[in-house]
Order: structure tokens, then C-alpha cells, then sequence
């Protein structure tokens, strides 16, 4: 005899994920540690550096630091350690957050989670500057466009990547992400380039008001008349700078996901910020919060790796003997090579900052998309060429054809007979 059981709503999983979308935001970490991300991001780090040594030699380029090279940058995790009591001194919250303050073109400056936003605000930031000079516009616009072209090609691959893996739990390689990235180029670049034409021209209107100053006699009257219509250009301009500050890793992440154009890019995180501005700052807070967390343990567990490593050569070789191999006063290819793994040790760090920040984007971006149109969250634009990938196995045994395959039945041999036989009696 059965028994009828009804389902009681307490005995039912609470589909957490469906009421609060924002905790996909939680596997950002899982995204973000993944060998080709990093190695993306890396590449993207050589690429801003080589550019940033060859602007150095341009003639508008501002007077190199004596002490500019990647040796005498001062480093996140500690190689070798500052010593055998203190293994966590490079892990305090002022080189864990905020923005970081290094010269232009150094490689390997303090790795923070807002570090990738540095790479394109920076150069915008000395373009606003009051009183700022020729050569330091050219200067910042020539980093400008470097650093956009770059992170279009390597952060549209990484968040093409973070965008299969989040809608599809399936994945990509390098050759096919980047060959995505290439294709739409143009796009990539133009969609965070779009909005300064805007600015530029609000700022040609407030430029023209200040032009009434020239006049001899009346230009302060003028001006001083003319104030308020400075504040409503500048106000417009302020809306475009912020959201273009703010968006511009949206907007690449838009183009990765929708195989969409720039302006489409530019068009939908507008929309999306304007239209959700409390829900994204909830979002950023939140990745913010988390990414502290996952970057002070990276952090940490680097740390303790580069201080066990030389603490057990030390036992080899005796602990003198291992500080001098990272003595700068007389170089010598130990020293060298010594500090080049420091130096990788850092820069894959960096990798993992700039993985964590482009595949947090795209969680963002997903999130955001769902809360403004509804779009479900597996929903991302597959090229010819991933799914040509997804299926690297041919078929076996059977043609790879549409039409159905028709099997006849076996029919049974027939022994052979001999026609001149005739049948015994």
C-alpha cells in the first residue's frame, strides 16, 4: 500500500542563487584562478610595460626616475623575506587596497584590487588636469589609447573566457579567445573611446564662454554672466566622465558577451548605470568585500611560499650565504636570476589581481543584464569557431551527416545449389 506524501515547503532546497542573483558574484574566485586567464593577463602587464619604455624615449615624454626599472620596484610579496620573524610584513591593508601610486611604466608596482582601473583612469585623470602642459596631454593620451588597445585584446579575451565559463561551464582556449578579441578590435577600442567625443564637445562650449574673457573691458563681465551655463555643460561632462570611468570594463565585457559593436557597449552600460546605479554600487561593493578577501589570501599564501622556500635552501646553504644571493650592491648572475623569480612570483600575483577584475566584470555585467531586460544568465553569443572547439572529437564509425542512417535487415545466405541436381527419389 502507498503511501501519498506531499512535499512540505520547509523539506525544499531555497533556491538562494534565484532570490539573490548577487551571490554568482562568489564564484569570482573560482573564475579568476585559472592558468590562461592569468597568463592573458600577464601578457597584457608585458605588453602596457614595453609600451610605456618605448613612450619614455618619445620626445614629449616627462623625465624618466633615475631609479625606473622593474629591480627597484618595490614589490607585493617579498623575495626573499624581510626576515625569518616577520613573514607577513608586505600584507598590510595600505599595500592590500587602494589605488596604486607607481610612475608610468614600471611593471611590477603594488598589485591592488583597483590596480586594473589605474591602467585607463590615470592617463584620463592628467588629461583633466588645470594647467597641464602639452607634452604631459600627449604624453597622457598616448597612454591612454595604449592601455585601451591592449586590455581590448587581452581583457576581451579574459572576459571571453569568464563569459563561457560563467553562462555555459564550458570553456575556451587562449588561441580561440584572443582570435575573438582581434576580430572585434575595433569595437573593443572604440566603445570606451566614444564618450570623449561627447566630452569634447561640452568642453569646446565651455572653452568658447572662457574665449568672451579675451575681450578687452566686458570679457569678466561676460564670463561672469556666462557661469551658469559652465555649470550645466560641466555637469553634463561630469556625468559622461564618471560613467565612462566607471563603465569601461562593462563595456568591453558587453562586447565579449553580445558580439555587439562599440556603440551598442557604450549604449547598454550607460542604460544599465543610469537605470540601476544603486544596484551596481551594491554589486561593486560586494566584489570589492570579496576580492579583499581572495586577495589577502593569494597574498598570504605566496608569501609563506617564497618565506618556506628560502627557509629551506637557508638549511642547505646557510641563511648568509642565501641573503647574499639577493645582495643588489655588486650584481652578479646569481643575484640576477635570484630576483628574476621574485619578479615572476609578483608578476603572476598581478595576473591573478587582473584575472579577479576582469572575471568579477563579467559576473557584474551578467547581473546587471538580468536586472534591467531579464535576459537569463546563460545567455552569451557562441562564435562558429568555440563551438568548433568545444567539439575537438570527431565522430567515430558513423558519417557525420544530417540524414538519417538506415539499417537493412541481415538476410540469411543461401547454400549454393547445384542447377543440374535433380532431386533423389
Amino acid at each position: 500500500m502507498k503511501m501519498n506524501q506531499k512535499t512540505s515547503p520547509l523539506t525544499q532546497p531555497i533556491p538562494y542563487k534565484i532570490l539573490f542573483p548577487w551571490l554568482h558574484l562568489f564564484r569570482t574566485f573560482r573564475l579568476a584562478v585559472d592558468f590562461q586567464k592569468i597568463l592573458l593577463a600577464v601578457a597584457g602587464l608585458l605588453m602596457l610595460s614595453l609600451g610605456n619604455y618605448l613612450f619614455n624615449k618619445l620626445p614629449f615624454a616627462p623625465e624618466a626616475p633615475a631609479s625606473a626599472g622593474v629591480v627597484a620596484v618595490q614589490h607585493t610579496i617579498q623575495f626573499p623575506p624581510p626576515s625569518a620573524g616577520v613573514v607577513s610584513e608586505s600584507l598590510t591593508p595600505e599595500r592590500l587596497s587602494g589605488l596604486s601610486t607607481s610612475p608610468s611604466g614600471e611593471l611590477l608596482s603594488p598589485a591592488t584590487l583597483l590596480e586594473p582601473m589605474g591602467f585607463f583612469t590615470r592617463p584620463v585623470l592628467t588629461l583633466f588636469e588645470t594647467g597641464a602642459s602639452w607634452s604631459a596631454l600627449a604624453y597622457a593620451t598616448t597612454q591612454l589609447l595604449w592601455a585601451v588597445i591592449v586590455w581590448a585584446v587581452f581583457g576581451g579575451a579574459i572576459t571571453r573566457i569568464a563569459a563561457i565559463q560563467f553562462a555555459q561551464e564550458d570553456h575556451i582556449g587562449c588561441r580561440a579567445a584572443l582570435g575573438f578579441s582581434l576580430k572585434r578590435i575595433l569595437s573593443l577600442v572604440s566603445a570606451p573611446l566614444l564618450p570623449f567625443a561627447g566630452m569634447g564637445f561640452f568642453w569646446v562650449l565651455c572653452l568658447l564662454i572662457g574665449l568672451f574673457g579675451n575681450i578687452p573691458g566686458a570679457g569678466g563681465v561676460i564670463v561672469s554672466l556666462l557661469w551658469g551655463l559652465a555649470f550645466l555643460f560641466a555637469f553634463v561632462l561630469t556625468l559622461i566622465l564618471l560613467v565612462t570611468l566607471a563603465g569601461w570594463p562593462l563595456m568591453m565585457t558587453t562586447i565579449s558577451v553580445e558580439d555587439s559593436d562599440g556603440f551598442d557597449g557604450l549604449s547598454r552600460i550607460f542604460s544599465y548605470l543610469f537605470g540601476r546605479i544603486w544596484y551596481f554600487l551594491w554589486l561593486t561593493v560586494v566584489v570589492l568585500c570579496y576580492g579583499a578577501v581572495c586577495l589577502f589570501f593569494a597574498a598570504v599564501l605566496l608569501q609563506v611560499m617564497s618565506y618556506l622556500a628560502f627557509w629551506g635552501v637557508s638549511w642547505g646553504m646557510g641563511s648568509e650565504h642565501a641573503q647574499k644571493l639577493f645582495q643588489q650592491e655588486q650584481p652578479t648572475l646569481a643575484a640576477t636570476i635570484s630576483i628574476g623569480w621574485g619578479s615572476i612570483l609578483n608578476l603572476l600575483f598581478s595576473g591573478f589581481v587582473i584575472s579577479f577584475f576582469w572575471s568579477g566584470s563579467t559576473i557584474v555585467y551578467f547581473l546587471l543584464r538580468k536586472c534591467d531586460d531579464g535576459t537569463p544568465l546563460d545567455h552569451v553569443y557562441v562564435a562558429d569557431e568555440d563551438q568548433e572547439q568545444t567539439d575537438e572529437l570527431p565522430l567515430a564509425g558513423v558519417a557525420k551527416s544530417g540524414e538519417p542512417i538506415i539499417e537493412r535487415p541481415v538476410e540469411p545466405e543461401e547454400s549454393p545449389t547445384d542447377e543440374n541436381q535433380t532431386p533423389s527419389e
